[in-house]
């Protein structure tokens, strides 16, 4: 017995009419797609206020919900207040931020009620509901704020600018170069940003208010490769190799008012990172192709010291006191103390691979070390020698600073920097602040 194949088709076209075939025309008028009605949207009136009732304006209030979703975000007009318009639900929670305040929040709200429908003909009714943020002023008018975190990007090299005090991204500076790494170095008053990418020949010099560029100086001198300033006279050390050479490095000393090289040191190396005492009595220089630490005293130009280190040094943090300094690598799984004077190794502490920098606290018994392949911060206790938590971050976490109570740590992979309230270990913010953030440094005013 044959098995015989079923076929239909139009006598006036030939084409197949069977229902449910593949690739057979549809009879009749085109289906219409359904759109699934998303949530009812309710509309919410923010009112910004200081401690004393008077409205802020130019605020930006930031809307989320109970997931740390951002659903909405706008900035208070004079009368200072917003109105918003975000998808009915629980656990929003509303926070306004503005330069010189400390962040005013309210919530977990919710947000159940949807906006009103006018009759025709009749103006729109209030808002549903009403939202109040207070804020406290921490800056007298008149007066500079007290610090800024610069953030240095990667891919496009540029930087961005944060109020820590208020948890507020303020500026980005336009591309600096055609780069991947950014090299940034605060001037001590914050008046100034030099930067420039890494393997880039010419410096930037920002505007430490708004990070627009007030010149652009060639050096002529070879790559660079790090910035430093040093905090004792405000002068500029620029590390520098020949691309065809790694082991052609040299530290340049600038004069940041005329520009003229001071004084050049020959190191040998390439240096990956450049770290100054806080008295400016010594300058560290760490070399990643020969696994080397140089200890450079910057008022002779005298190399006080050669430590051999283990392989490629990725990072370095000094003690408060200046007597330690500590140091994570990318072919090393321990975090290792040395004599910041002699270069003498000390403790070595266990923290597993893939360490990308590392900042030790004030109080001089815990270390943080930022983990890019877990994407968390590892608290170390320097007592015990141990790892003793591990908060989690963003993705491919880099560069990291600390303000008081508040670690910042900036997450390359999520374009975020984390704050971590280094008190409870738990995130206190996320900061948006878009493309590739890496590198941080903060300046604290006087």
């Amino acid at each position: 017995m044959v098995a015989a194949k079923l076929s239909v088709r139009s006598v006036a076209t030939g084409d197949s009419i069977l229902p449910g075939i593949a690739g057979a025309p549809v009879l009749g008028p085109q289906p219409t797609p359904t759109e699934t009605p998303g949530p009812p949207r309710s509309r919410v009136r923010v009112q910004v206020l200081d401690l004393t009732g008077t409205a802020v304006s130019l605020a930006v209030v930031e809307v989320r919900d109970r997931f740390n979703a951002i659903a909405a975000s706008q900035e208070t007009g004079q009368l200072g207040e917003v109105t918003i318009t975000v998808p009915a639900g629980q656990g929003y929670t509303v926070t306004a931020r503005r330069e010189g305040f400390i962040p005013g929040r309210s919530g977990p709200i919710d947000i159940d009620r949807t906006p009103p429908t006018p009759n025709a003909g009749t103006p729109p009714r209030s808002p549903a509901q009403l939202v109040q943020v207070r804020m406290e002023q921490v800056v007298r008018p008149g007066v500079q704020p007290l610090s800024r975190l610069f953030v240095g990007h990667t891919q496009s090299p540029r930087l961005s600018m944060i109020d820590p005090a208020a948890s507020l991204l303020l500026k980005h500076s336009e591309p600096l170069g055609q780069g991947r790494l950014t090299v940034q170095a605060p001037a001590p008053d914050a008046s100034k940003v030099y930067a420039t990418w890494s393997g880039g020949s010419d410096i930037w010099v920002l505007n430490g208010s708004d990070l627009t560029v007030d010149r652009q100086v060639p050096l002529n001198a070879g790559s660079i490769s790090a910035l430093a300033v040093n905090p004792r006279d405000g002068r500029l050390w620029v590390s520098t190799y020949s691309p065809d050479n790694t082991e052609t490095g040299s530290l340049l000393e600038i004069d940041a008012v005329s520009w003229d090289v001071v004084r050049r040191i020959h190191v040998g190396q390439l240096s990956a990172g450049l770290r100054f005492r806080s008295d400016g009595s010594l300058l560290y220089a760490r070399h990643r192709s020969n696994n080397a630490l140089s200890i450079i005293d910057p008022g002779t130009g005298a190399l006080v010291k050669t430590a051999r280190l283990p392989q490629w040094p990725t990072d370095m943090s000094l003690s408060a006191d200046g007597s330690r300094l500590y140091l994570v690598f990318l072919g090393s799984e321990r975090l290792v103390e040395l004599d910041a004077q002699t270069g003498e190794m000390g403790r070595s502490v266990e923290i597993g691979s893939g360490a990308s920098s590392v900042l030790a606290h004030p109080d001089g018994k815990r270390v943080y070390v930022v983990n890019q392949l877990l994407g968390s911060v590892q608290v170390v206790d320097l007592g015990g020698a141990q790892v003793t938590d591990l908060i989690p971050v963003g993705r491919a976490p880099q560069g990291v600073a600390l303000n008081g109570t508040g670690l910042y740590v900036a997450n390359s992979g999520s374009g975020t920097v984390s704050v971590i309230d280094t008190d409870k270990h738990t995130i206190r913010e996320t900061l948006q602040t878009g493309g590739t953030p890496s590198s941080l440094t903060l300046v604290e005013r006087t």
